[in-house]
């Protein structure tokens, strides 16, 4: 394979698509390249299950179909979850990570309460596009037992945990993201919700690229 440090992979939550990176990679610096990959296992046309470990490996599949020796990951919710996961089972792959609105170790018994509630919602209010309520259930429940706890430690690259100030209930997840990688920068962003990348994407775009463009990278 062919080394190309500078490739930027941009990893999307439920509900979004490669598409809500559209902004992020048409601003990034000169010299870095951005592709945003479909999330593997999130709609009812994928073969296999969702499962994090699944959906890193795919990540790795297109890298290496790229001829990608390593790359920079940037996840948002369920993408960050995927490049944390990615970072730990394929370290010698990762430049760098940033995360933003992701979790450690999401609390089981809000878990379950959201299990609930989608289950008794009609299943028009709960899918998502090529997404049935089943497939939802399922990826929610994969999230659910996710616990990187006694793994981060594992992540040894330089790291930008973000977090919107009104994404109130992943607020704790980043400052657990923060404390467990080691030299991990924690920014929380003024009048941010949780698709900040779509919703303030100048300011998204900003603080990435300023993290790029640092001397410590």
């Amino acid at each position: 394979m062919t080394s190309s440090a500078q490739t930027v992979v941009f990893l999307h939550g439920i509900g979004a698509g490669p598409d809500s990176w559209n902004a992020q990679i048409a601003g990034l610096p000169e010299g870095l390249t951005g592709i945003a990959p479909r999330i593997a296992g999130l709609t009812d046309a994928d073969d296999e299950g969702f499962s994090l470990s699944a959906a890193a490996a795919a990540v790795r599949d297109e890298l290496d179909r790229r001829g990608v020796e390593r790359a920079h990951l940037c996840g948002l919710s369920l993408g960050g979850m995927v490049a944390t996961r990615f970072a730990i089972d394929y370290p010698d792959r990762v430049s760098s990570l940033v995360l933003s609105g992701s979790q450690v170790h999401p609390n089981p018994a809000l878990m379950r309460v959201q299990n609930a509630i989608m289950r008794l919602l009609p299943a028009q209010l709960v899918a998502q596009p090529g997404m049935s309520k089943q497939r939802m259930l399922a990826v929610l429940h994969a999230v659910g037992q996710t616990d990187f706890r006694s793994e981060l430690s594992q992540i040894r690259v330089p790291t930008l945990v973000c977090c919107g100030e009104k994404d109130r209930a992943n607020i704790p997840a980043a400052r657990e993201l923060a404390a467990g990688i080691s030299g991990a920068d924690l920014q929380f962003v003024p009048g941010a919700g949780h698709e900040w990348n779509v919703q303030q994407p100048e300011e998204f775009s900003r603080r990435l690229n300023a993290f790029y463009l640092s001397p410590a990278k």
